[in-house]
């Protein structure tokens, strides 16, 4: 019985190689899992590139030039304002400086303005500018008639201030009338008494 104890011990060592052996056989033997094959695929996606129109241009110029003449100062304005050429002024120039003119509230300025928009509004070739252009009109004859009606209501108070000083210098001579008649008048100075007539006979 002793003889055969080491056999036993060799087999029962070596049965977790075997079991790790046969594992590996096993998976030796079985498929291989399918390739996975990436391939490349290239999709046209369209890009919309936004396109701002002529109008918008026009806008976005002249909001900017709207931000730089607000902060210039009287003397600074007025130099961009100063007279020129106007009937040839194309379309980007006229309608800046019409607004420039309506900025200034100098006297006839607004006149000035009317007549360059008026010219941009009639050509043929600025569409791009006419919405400003027309937008600028509205204003323009919006603040004309504030001004033509506060030039009504300054002359009638003017001609109501003259009527209200004549009724108070009428009234000033009315009371010094007043006062003339209820006035005291002077005593009159006294008179000398009369020379008595001589007795008849005391001059003889």
């Amino acid at each position: 019985m002793q003889s055969h104890a080491p056999f036993s011990r060799s087999r029962l060592t070596l049965t977790p190689v075997a079991a790790s052996l046969s594992l590996l056989l096993a998976a030796g033997c079985a498929p291989l899992p399918p390739k996975t094959v990436v391939r490349e695929v290239r999709v046209e996606v369209p890009v919309e590139v936004p396109t701002v129109s002529p109008a918008d241009t026009a806008a976005r110029s002249l909001l900017a030039y709207h931000d730089r003449i607000r902060q210039m100062g009287t003397a600074e304005l007025a130099q961009e304002v100063l007279p020129r050429d106007d009937a040839n002024l194309p379309a980007a120039s006229a309608v800046p400086l019409a607004l420039a003119l309506m900025t200034s509230h100098a006297p006839g300025e607004l006149a000035r303005a009317q007549t360059l928009l008026d010219q941009v509004l009639r050509q043929p070739d600025t569409a791009a500018w006419k919405p400003v252009a027309q937008l600028l009109m509205d204003r323009l004859t919006e603040q004309r008639r504030l001004e033509d009606q506060a030039d009504k209501l300054n002359q009638q108070r003017a001609s109501l201030q003259q009527r209200l000083d004549q009724a108070n210098q009428k009234l000033e001579a009315l009371k010094a009338i007043e006062r003339s008649l209820v006035a005291p008048r002077p005593a009159s100075p006294a008179q000398p008494p009369a020379a008595s007539a001589p007795a008849n006979g005391a001059s003889k």
